[in-house]
């Protein structure tokens, strides 16, 4: 091909001449060979040598060539083509023109396919497999143009955003290496089984750890911020891991990985691998490499899990890579999106635009829009079934989300949203992360949806479009009507979007709108045509629907969307009050004429708008026996409707046989009529372009010219998965639909039974520490508001929130509130209202069974602990309460109370200054509504009255430990201290929260039989005093619940409680 310079003349470059060679005025030939080389009837391509094929075979039985084009001319590109089409390529040796390859192919194949030979060299050319080629002049002119740097920067940042390779660079040298230096052995049967062993067996470790809360996603030595980058981190090596499963995969099969580098996919940085060259290996071949990247995955994870269970000390680095794998596979597996879970089913089936024609099925449905299940054919129901498959797996997925969501993520919450503007950031930061994909995908709907409604906008305003709907009409094939009907057209068109993969037309049905295509492309396949195969392909500048407009006949077609069509709808009626009556023979004759080509095998693999070009050129002629059958031209041919004729060799020929074309020359005479025959004159280059003046560019031109720059994998149907357009081969076996279907109503059948499982799973709560740093405890305020002082600053908690406290936090519970603390294991303690408390010591010993260590001081109130662990990965909780300075310990499972130095143990071994403490089975609570457990040191038990709202159903064991001076009776409830309105709470202190009436929480159960109910009482309450009294035991006054220090700030805590959360099983068996 020429390049144009600056010193060249432009026309100097189209006619092929030397830079600075003469032109005179005498070189009147400059004209001619400009029009030689801009009109592609008259082009002469030539096939590059170096072009690599592979002869193949599809999975319906319809061999194919495919090509990969020359290495020297940049990265390759490859272009599936036929058997017929590929001889014809062969042809291609710059000698013959694109009107003698039309005759060469009639010849190859039986047919007259002028439409399908322009498509042939435009999509040779479109993938750099031709040299010297019919140009546009002028687009080097501007793609020379450069735009301003700001407009440059911004542009790149935008592709890069979206998903533009960069850093590209040939690993294939690397990639030979490591496969001949051990990755050879990874495709060996043996070395299959061993790797499924393995994936199943650390996948279940994966999950019994996972329930266990044994190990941290986002915590890595104590540390958030650390964790976060080491999550990272992992995520980049397994992405990397992933991907050079694909590129070993692809050396096994004997093809190159010329390319790999990184991109920013989804939101999420990445890396990439290009197996583009595993087009040239066949089906299987394609499916092992797909195959390749997930089963890595799953390998390593296993595998990581198996090393982290034999070496404890790498544990949670492992399970944080295992993590990142099977959420890697997760997500390349999904059938919605264009990654592994796709393409494999796409390559599996071999049927192209499988995703969106799926998706449109699944979503017309749901609008009740056809077609039904029942009116679908063999490979409909396969596009319908994978619709099925693709909704299935976002159910398990939207499961998965809310698992880690619900196990992990709100762990995460809980230990970073109260710390400040840092760990807020970080939190941000990460859960950004997390839902990266859902944000691109929601970004790039909303994208597409504004311009959609501003292009909408503009369309509305009919006189301003008028402009743009003229241009789009001259650059399609009804651009050579005359310019007034052209308007006229333009002013009754409007725009449609129809989305990717929808049936825009139904075969058999009326079709009262002719589509004029301006960007994407339309798909046309017949009903019970074998799975993959088109019958045409209509791209930028076609239009579908001419035949019924104007003949008015039901389209024979199913047309479906492919890409982000933009189509330019005219009414049929229009159309053909614009075009008027049909060129050509009369109507008798034109019957005649139909008929004939009805007959004729050498046309059958015309498109109606080429037969309709046909018969508009058409025209008949009578010869007499014995006179000479002459071709008025290189390009014509003629059928005989009737009579017969000789060939030169002696051969006889008769009705619907077509002779020509020639191609080139002046034939002259090629055969004698016998008896007297009637003939009728075609001309072969007619084809679609004929039939209404249209331009005469090369078709399939919109096809992808090069190996795709953005996306992990290559997007769209590139390669070519499908046939070329045209009727379906013989040897194609339509049986094989039919057993797809059955195996995918099994995958279908597996994938429910799977969401259902995982639906089912999500009933099960989640452990609360799993997300815990070991020199944290967990606070979660169950009823009312509890206020934390950490850092000399004070958070106000509201009910169903939590906080992940550190060393050194203080907690006021109110009035009318209830907090429990949940320690690593599940061992956890209840405040009770009125309590007081500071964390005074946490940590977390040991590798494979591990032991947590507590200390708290209990100030005032009451605090019910069981240390008993519910996860096998803990022993029981080591804990230390201080208490009115007795010590109460316990270091195996017990369940006991603490209040004002006094210790109730229900069961268990409980130390209270190194005194073991008796156990008495009682039933322990807070004393809201239930019997006060702890006893006195009197010994003498007085029933009194709980402050609720129905009776108690158990009688009091115990008076009050420390009595207030009263004048009236009043009910003993420890730890529970009500204010009278005119209490002082002291300068900047926080009010206590409003009374909150809540029923009474059920017992815990045990084994005793319950108690008698309690005998009546008429003594009546009577309103404590609001000052706080003195303990007594150390004799300090006590805070009242819901007053605090007046020196310290007040936080109120803006994060609602997540009712998605469930509430920890062990404190709501407490009560």
């Amino acid at each position: 091909m020429s390049i144009v310079e600056t010193r060249l003349s432009v026309w100097e470059a189209l006619a092929g001449r030397a830079p600075g060679q003469p032109i005179g005025p005498a070189d009147t030939d400059v004209w001619s060979a400009v029009i030689d080389r801009i009109n592609p009837a008259r082009a002469r391509p030539e096939l590059r040598t170096g072009i690599e094929t592979a002869e193949l075979t599809s999975v319906r039985g319809v061999p194919y060539v495919m090509l990969r084009s020359p290495d020297d001319a940049g990265p390759s590109s490859y272009l599936r083509l036929s058997p017929e089409e590929w001889q014809l390529a062969e042809l291609m040796d710059g000698s013959r023109t694109v009107a003698r390859l039309v005759a060469e192919f009639a010849h190859i194949s039986g047919r007259l396919a002028p439409d399908q030979v322009r498509r042939l060299v435009a999509d040779l050319a479109a993938h750099r497999m031709l040299g010297e080629l019919p140009v546009d002049a002028f687009r080097p002119l501007e793609q020379a143009r450069r735009r301003p740097l700001a407009l440059r920067v911004g542009a790149g940042l935008l592709a890069a955003a979206r998903g533009r390779r960069m850093a590209v660079a040939n690993v294939d040298p690397i990639v030979d290496v490591l496969y001949r230096f051990g990755g050879r052995f990874f495709f060996t049967p043996v070395a299959a089984v061993l790797f499924g062993i393995l994936a199943l067996a650390g996948f279940g470790l994966f999950t019994w750890t996972w329930w266990r809360g044994d190990q941290s996603v986002f915590v890595s030595n104590g540390s958030f911020l650390v964790g976060a980058i080491v999550l990272l981190a992992l995520n980049v090596v397994a992405l990397a891991a992933h991907e050079l499963g694909h590129a070993l995969a692809t050396k096994h099969m004997g093809r190159r990985v010329p390319a790999a580098g990184f991109l920013v996919y989804f939101g999420i940085p990445s890396v990439f691998v290009d197996t583009s060259d595993v087009w040239m290996a066949g089906r299987r071949a394609r499916l092992r490499t797909t195959l390749a990247g997930p089963a890595a995955g799953l390998v390593l994870a296993g595998s990581a899990q198996v090393v982290g269970l034999i070496f404890p000390a790498v544990a949670p680095l492992a399970f944080k890579l295992a993590f990142a794998w099977y959420l890697n596979a997760l997500f390349n597996l999904n059938p919605l999106l264009a990654l592994d879970g796709y393409y494999v089913l796409m390559d599996w089936l071999e049927i192209p635009n499988l995703r969106a024609r799926g998706l449109a099925f699944v979503t017309g449905r749901l609008r009740r829009r056809p077609p039904r299940w029942s009116e679908l054919d063999a490979e409909g129901r396969l596009v319908a079934l994978y619709g099925t498959l693709a909704v299935l797996w976002l159910v398990i997925a939207a499961n998965v989300f809310y698992r880690v969501w619900a196990d992990r993520v709100q762990g995460l919450i809980s230990g970073l949203w109260h710390g400040g503007f840092g760990p807020r950031l970080l939190l941000l930061l990460v859960v950004g992360g997390l839902c990266a994909p859902l944000g691109y995908l929601l970004v790039g709907w909303l994208a597409r949806r504004l311009r959609r409604l501003s292009e909408m906008r503009r369309e509305r305003k009919r006189a301003e479009d008028t402009p743009r709907r003229l241009h789009a009409l001259n650059r399609s094939m009804l651009g050579r009507l005359p310019a007034e009907v052209l308007t006229r057209l333009a002013r009754q068109a409007h725009w449609e979007r129809p989305g990717d993969g929808r049936q825009l037309i139904s075969a058999g049905g009326a079709q009262p709108t002719v589509y004029v295509v301006i960007e994407g492309a339309l798909q046309g396949r017949r009903p019970g045509d074998p799975g993959g195969i088109l019958r045409q392909h209509a791209g930028p500048g076609s239009t579908v629907g001419m035949d019924a407009a104007l003949a008015g006949a039901p389209a024979a077609l199913d047309w479906y969307v492919a890409g982000d069509a933009v189509l330019l709808a005219i009414p049929s009626t229009a159309v053909a009050n614009a075009i008027g009556p049909l060129p050509g023979p009369p109507p008798t004759d034109r019957a005649y004429a139909e008929a004939l080509f009805d007959d004729t095998p050498a046309l059958t693999g015309l498109s109606p708008e080429g037969r309709m070009g046909m018969l508009a050129a058409a025209r008949s002629s009578a010869v007499n026996p014995g006179d000479a059958i002459r071709l008025d031209g290189p390009t014509d041919a003629v059928i005989i409707e009737s009579g017969a004729i000789v060939l030169p060799d002696g051969g006889e020929l008769r009705r619907g046989t077509m002779i020509g074309p020639v191609g080139e020359g002046y034939p002259g005479p090629v055969a004698v009529a016998r008896t007297p025959v009637r003939l009728w004159t075609i001309p072969a280059m007619a084809g679609a372009a004929a039939t209404f003046a249209g331009s005469s560019s090369f078709e399939g031109a919109d096809r992808p010219p090069l190996r795709p720059s953005t996306g992990v994998h290559s997007g769209g149907d590139y390669p070519p998965l499908a046939a070329p357009p045209g009727m379906p081969p013989g040897g194609v076996d339509y049986g094989l639909d039919g057993r797809f279907e059955r195996r995918l109503w099994w995958l279908v059948l597996l994938l429910l039974l799977l969401a259902l499982a995982l639906t089912a799973a999500q009933l099960r709560p989640a452990p609360a520490w799993a997300e815990m740093p070991a020199d944290r405890v967990l606070l979660t305020a169950e009823t009312g508001t509890v206020d934390v002082g950490v850092a000399g600053r004070v958070v106000r908690l509201d009910e169903g929130s939590r906080y992940q406290l550190p060393v050194g936090a203080e907690v006021w519970v109110g009035t009318e509130a209830r907090a429990s603390l949940t320690f690593r294991g599940g061992a956890f303690s209840v405040l009770c209202a009125g309590s007081t408390a500071e964390v005074r010591d946490l940590r977390t010993d040991g590798d494979r069974t591990r032991t947590p260590y507590g200390s708290l001081e209990l100030t005032d109130g009451r605090i019910l602990t069981d240390t008993a662990s519910t996860s096998g990965a803990f022993r029981p909780l080591s804990l230390e309460i201080s208490s009115a300075r007795i010590a109460v310990s316990s270091t195996q499972a017990a369940w006991y109370a603490v209040e004002n130095g006094q210790v109730l143990v229900s069961r268990g071994e409980v130390l209270a200054d190194r005194v073991t403490q008796p156990e008495t089975r009682d039933d322990l609570d807070c004393g809201d509504g239930l019997p006060d457990p702890i006893p006195t040191p009197s010994g003498s038990p007085t029933p009194s009255p709980s402050p609720s709202d129905s009776p108690s159903p158990s009688p009091s064991t115990s008076p009050s430990s420390s009595p207030s001076p009263t004048t009236s009776p009043t009910p003993s409830v420890p730890g529970f201290v009500v204010p009278t309105e005119d209490d002082d709470n002291g300068g900047g202190a926080v009010p206590p929260p409003p009374p909150v009436t809540r029923s009474p929480v059920p017992p815990r159960p045990t084994t005793q039989a319950p108690p008698p109910p309690p005998p009546p009482t008429t003594n009546p309450p009577v309103e404590p005093t609001g000052e706080p009294q003195p303990s007594a035991t150390t004799g300090e006054p006590t805070i009242s619940s819901g007053t605090l220090p007046p020196s310290v700030p007040v936080e109120q805590s803006s994060v609602p409680a997540v009712s998605s959360v469930p509430a920890v099983d062990e404190t709501v068996t407490l009560f």
